[in-house]
């Protein structure tokens, strides 16, 4: 009985279109390369915004957890932050600690389809540290 209430649940929120993906995407999704974030050469400056996607496509996606990996200079504490919108208008729309490899975020956030996603990074050091991130998400929900 708990399985046939589970399959209509699951049928009435519509969550066979639910896809997951990763973000930098590639002609193969599981080698798509993370992108590289710089802080600034001093300590607690945001290095630039380098772009995630250039648009996320035709449909609204979540961004559901960021992964951290590769990081390069000195063990410190740092911050990664997520933005949307036009080169040099970036928006933050979230803002992690960088100490950890990742994190999920149980609600996710809403970004709208057609907007793009970019990040930055800043550290304690007065040195240009760098990471590499990628994002996932979901579409059809």
């Amino acid at each position: 009985m708990m399985r046939l209430i589970r399959r209509i649940f699951l049928l009435l929120i519509g969550s066979s279109a639910i896809r997951h993906g990763t973000l930098p995407t590639s002609a193969d999704a599981v080698t798509a390369a993370a992108v590289t974030l710089t802080s600034a050469a001093v300590a607690w400056t945001w290095g630039v915004w380098v772009t995630v996607a250039a648009t996320v496509g035709t449909a609204d996606v979540k961004l559901l957890a960021i992964t951290l990996e590769n990081f390069t200079g000195a063990a410190a504490q740092g911050e990664v932050e997520v933005g949307t919108g036009l080169a040099l208008a970036e928006v933050a729309v979230m803002r992690i600690q960088s100490t950890v490899g990742g994190l999920y975020f149980p609600n996710g956030t809403l970004i709208p389809a057609g907007t793009r996603i970019a990040a930055r990074y800043r550290t304690s050091t007065g040195a240009a540290d760098g990471v590499d991130v990628k994002l996932n998400v979901i579409t059809g929900f």
